[in-house]
Formats: structure tokens, C-alpha cells, sequence
């Protein structure tokens, strides 16, 4: 892969550079990015840069400046060069074809088919102009790296992370057997960085932008002389092995994590525009312990939700509240219907309840996030049965659009989740008693539910899925399901699936084919439920059809 930078004092021209072209694509990824000349030539300085993208008008060293004195250097010859340039400026970029460049980007005009021209011309130069030797050692360069990646998350995980068909070849494992064996001489730090739920959106694509994380704190690490390996764990989710020489001391190596992981993190805001956390643990010297200092790493990296991100976290950040505290906590817990109690009479008492609870709740500081976040959405559910009980849909709470799943999907902190739990126990509170409502001018739970049961008849259903559509708790739905049907949730559900079927039945269709349309795609469980309904199996049934056609 050839390693781009770019080179721009315009952030949000970088990221339409990195974001708009599908580098991979033409086989290069983003190496970095710097904000001027003077940056930029201490980057190219510290990394293997085969292409630079520069802008023509920056501060403390302009395009022409960076690239006279790139030429100047003893490899800046082979690197290739594209500038970035206003209509305005197009003096500058006669002359920098004076240096060599390859082409040049209109910044006013930055669509991805015409940027994407310039990019494979200029690709198609520089594997011109490479020779044999140099393609093979940047191609062995990339591979070792994916090797090493591969190694280490078999380490973490047992498995080889989502490192896909590496090229192997003899050399490539000779270096990475003597890379092995090397190990025992440096001190292994491994992290795990995550990052906040909120940009989960924006990293659905997860090729590039997973790619140019990962390509940022590798920069920052590899700028203090020391390697990294990084690869994905999971969503969100990197596992990171800094390797630092034995002889640096301990409380030496510790200052200098912590401030090779706060420049990380910066620059992850800075460059990458997301923000996350690092946990960071125990130092060992195995690489057989990499996957128990792993899971340190995040369960360390989970204290942002409790103590916020941004940071690092490393053992001894991982105290959790004082026994103390737990028994205080623990001998006035209160409980979730005292709260809606308190709430249902408009008693101030609620606030009170409500507190405790959130204190209560705020003490799980060793389970995951979602795990803590669970009593939250029961919560919110209750809130939600008390509003139904009183005839008012949740959509008439002002502010509070979503369900208990999406409200806190992308919160990444704990002080955030009790502010909101408190805000929307206000709304609830005012709602309640500040509108005047009917009970019949509200739709229903259970008549949602029956029409919701009409149009997803045949996807997976079930009493926890229609809980959440109604917005009220599963034990509360089944009550009220059962006492306005006249039957259970699932009898009802069974009944409309096997209706539905008989209706087919006429179409043509295979048995095993109605089956599927209406939600058992497994044949013998319908045939099972079709029996049990009907009395008869469904060929018999269809059978049974037919003879009735044609006596008529």
C-alpha cells in the first residue's frame, strides 16, 4: 500500500480529502495529515511517504517552500508530490511543476470522480518510477505489519482479528519469527482503546475511517521511536500493544505513556474528528499474558462511562466506590415502585426515591456499560406503564422522542444518563398532571400491539418486542393483552400466523413455503403449531380444501 499524506491548514479540507476518495481502492491509505510544511517535513521524516498531497497558501511554510525543501532531502526525490490550489493561485502551481510535482487539485472543486483521476495518474507514476526492489520492500513492509497484527489478536483473542488474506511467503515469516523472539526484550503495554458510542453511525462504513484511527495513534507512538500494533477487536473497539525497551524504567515508561496517549487521543480529535478512551494495563513481559492484560485493558477502558473519556485509565484508576459508601447506599436502596408511587401521587417524594435509586444504580462500576445501563431502561419502561395507566402516549412527553433502547444507545457517561433520567422523570411528572387527558383519546397498548402484530406476523416475534413497541412493561402487556383479547399474547400471535396460512393455501404455493411467509421457517414446528390449531396437519388440511372445491 503506498502511504499518503496530506497537508493542508484547512481541517475540513482534509477530511473531504480523506473522506471523499476510496483510497484503498487504488491501493494507498492515509498515513497522516499536518497542518503545515514545517509538520509535515518532520512527518515525512518519521514515516515511509510514498505520496503527498500540499496545499499551496499555509502558515510558517507555504507548498512551494514544503516542497523545495522536501526536494532537497536525501529521499524527497522519490516521493510524489500533488498541490492544492484556488483558481486564484495558479502562478504557484506553474511553478511548483518546476519541482516536479505530478498534478494539482482545484480545492473549489473537489468532486470524488475528477479528485480520483488525479489520484490514480498520480499511482500510476509512482509504481512507474519505483523499481523492482523498492515495490517489494514496501509490499514486505505492509505484510510484516499485517503479520504482526494478525499475531498479536490471536494473543488477545485466540483468533486472527479481522486481518484478511495476507500475502505469506517464506520471508515474511522469518521476520516475523525473529520479530517474535525479539519480544522478550521490551516491556508489553497493551490497551484497549474505545471509541464513544455516539460515532457508531459514522463508522458503519468500517473500512477507512477504522483504517485512519488506527494509522493515527500508530503515527503518534511510532514519533516517539517506539512500535505499536494495533488492530480492531470488535465495534468501536481497538486492542493496542506498545512494545518499549526493558531498560527504560517503570515510573519513566508510565510518564511517557501517559503522554503519548493523551497526544493520541488529541490528535484523534484534531485529525479524525472522534473522540474515545484508553485503558491501559499492567506491564508484563509474555506475550502469552496479552490476552488477560486485554481484558484489563477494557474493563479499565469502561471507567470512561463513570469518569469520562478522553483519557487514558490504568490500574489504579480502577477503585471503585468505598465499602462505606456501598453499605450507605446499600441499607437505603429504596425501590423502583416507590418511585412510581411517588411519582403517580405528584409527591415531591419522588425526587427523593428517584435520587436513591440513581445512587443505587450508579454503583455496578464492574459490569459492562450496557449491564449498567439495564436498570435505566427498566426504568424508563415503568415510566412508561404509569403514563399507559392514565390514558397518555409516550409521544406526548415534550423532548423525549425515543424508545429506552435509542435514548441511551449513545450515551457514553453516567453523569449524563442520571441528568437525563432525571429530566425525564420531570417531564413525566408534568405531564401527567399538568395536561388533562381521556383515557379513550390515546391509542391503546394493546390495540398497537394488534396492529402491530398484523403487519410483522411473520418476522420473529416476541413478548419482549412488543413490550418495546407499546412502551410498556412485558409483565403490564401481558396482563392487559390477555383480560381485552380474551387470549394470551402468544396464542394470539399463533392464531393470526396459522389464519394467514390457511389463506395461502389456495396461492399453490409448497407447505414448507407458506411456513416460511408466515414465521416458521422450520417445517416441522409448523406443521406442530398447524396441528395443534386445527386439529390436522397441513397437507391434510389443504387436502381437506380441495375436496370442498370441487364437491361445490
Amino acid at each position: 500500500m503506498l502511504r499518503v499524506l496530506i497537508v493542508d491548514d484547512e481541517p475540513i479540507v482534509r477530511i473531504a480529502l480523506r473522506e471523499i476518495i476510496r483510497w484503498d481502492s487504488y491501493g494507498c491509505e492515509i498515513a497522516g495529515e499536518a497542518s503545515n510544511g514545517r509538520e509535515a517535513l518532520r512527518m515525512i521524516g518519521n514515516n515511509n511517504i510514498d505520496l503527498v498531497l500540499v496545499d499551496m497558501q499555509m502558515p510558517i511554510m507555504t507548498g512551494i517552500e514544503f516542497i523545495k525543501e522536501l526536494r532537497d532531502t536525501p529521499d524527497g526525490t522519490k516521493i510524489g508530490v500533488i498541490v492544492l490550489s484556488a483558481y486564484r493561485n495558479y502562478e504557484y502551481v506553474r511553478e511548483s511543476f518546476l519541482y516536479g510535482v505530478y498534478d494539482y487539485i482545484i480545492k473549489d472543486d473537489l468532486e470524488e470522480e475528477k479528485v480520483g483521476t488525479v489520484i490514480e495518474k498520480a499511482v500510476t507514476m509512482l509504481l512507474e518510477r519505483m523499481n523492482e526492489s523498492e515495490r517489494k520492500e514496501s509490499e514486505a513492509r505492509s505484510v510484516l505489519q499485517q503479520l504482526k497484527d494478525q499475531r498479536f489478536m490471536e494473543g488477545v483473542r485466540k483468533e486472527s482479528g479481522n486481518v484478511r488474506n495476507i500475502r505469506r511467503s517464506p520471508h515474511g515469516e522469518q521476520e516475523l519469527e525473529i520479530w517474535n523472539k525479539g519480544l522478550p526484550s521490551y516491556r508489553h503495554i497493551v490497551g484497549s482503546l474505545l471509541i464513544d458510542r455516539s460515532y457508531k453511525e459514522s463508522f458503519e462504513d468500517q473500512g477507512q475511517k477504522q483504517r485512519f484511527v488506527m494509522h493515527t495513534v500508530r503515527q503518534v507512538i511510532e514519533g516517539y521511536g517506539y512500535e505499536a500494533v494495533m488492530n480492531m477487536a470488535g465495534p468501536l473497539e481497538y486492542a493496542l500493544l506498545i512494545l518499549i525497551p526493558r531498560h527504560v524504567s517503570g515510573l519513566a515508561a508510565r510518564e511517557l505513556l501517559h503522554e503519548i496517549i493523551t497526544k493520541a487521543m488529541s490528535h484523534l480529535e484534531q485529525y479524525v474528528n472522534v473522540r474515545g478512551c484508553i485503558g491501559v494495563a499492567e506491564p508484563c513481559e509474555d506475550s502469552g499474558l496479552w490476552g488477560a492484560r486485554y481484558e484489563q485493558a477494557f474493563v479499565l477502558a469502561q471507567y470512561r462511562f463513570f469518569n469520562g473519556g478522553g483519557r487514558a485509565y490504568f490500574p489504579e484508576d480502577a477503585a471503585g466506590p468505598s465499602q462505606e459508601l456501598r453499605n450507605q447506599h446499600g441499607s437505603n436502596s429504596g425501590s423502583v415502585s416507590a418511585f412510581i408511587q411517588a411519582l403517580a401521587r405528584d409527591d415531591d417524594q419522588w425526587r427523593k426515591e428517584l435520587n436513591i435509586l440513581l445512587s443505587h444504580f450508579s454503583l455496578h462500576r464492574k459490569a459492562t456499560i450496557d449491564q449498567v445501563l439495564e436498570p435505566y431502561r427498566s426504568l424508563i419502561l415503568e415510566m412508561n406503564t404509569l403514563l399507559y395507566s392514565k390514558g397518555i402516549p409516550w409521544s406526548n412527553i415534550k423532548g423525549v422522542e425515543f424508545s429506552a433502547s435509542q435514548l441511551l444507545s449513545k450515551i457514553d457517561s453516567l453523569q449524563e444518563v442520571n441528568r437525563n433520567m432525571v429530566e425525564i422523570a420531570e417531564k413525566v411528572a408534568a405531564t401527567v398532571f399538568a395536561a388533562k387527558y381521556e383515557l379513550d383519546s390515546a391509542e391503546r397498548p394493546v390495540e398497537k400491539v394488534r396492529r402491530w402484530i398484523q403487519i410483522h406476523y411473520h418476522e420473529p416475534i416476541s413478548l419482549t418486542l412488543a413490550s418495546e413497541e407499546a412502551g410498556i412493561s412485558e409483565t403490564y402487556l401481558s396482563k392487559l393483552f390477555s383480560k381485552e383479547m380474551g387470549e394470551t399474547f402468544v396464542e394470539y400471535v399463533t392464531r393470526i400466523r396459522i389464519e394467514k396460512a390457511i389463506g395461502m393455501m389456495y396461492s399453490g404455493m409448497k407447505l414448507y413455503e407458506i411456513g416460511e411467509k408466515v414465521g416458521y421457517p422450520n417445517q416441522g414446528h409448523f406443521t406442530k403449531v398447524f396441528k395443534k390449531v386445527t386439529g390436522l396437519a397441513p397437507a391434510e388440511y389443504r387436502e381437506q380444501l380441495h375436496q370442498e372445491v370441487e364437491e361445490r
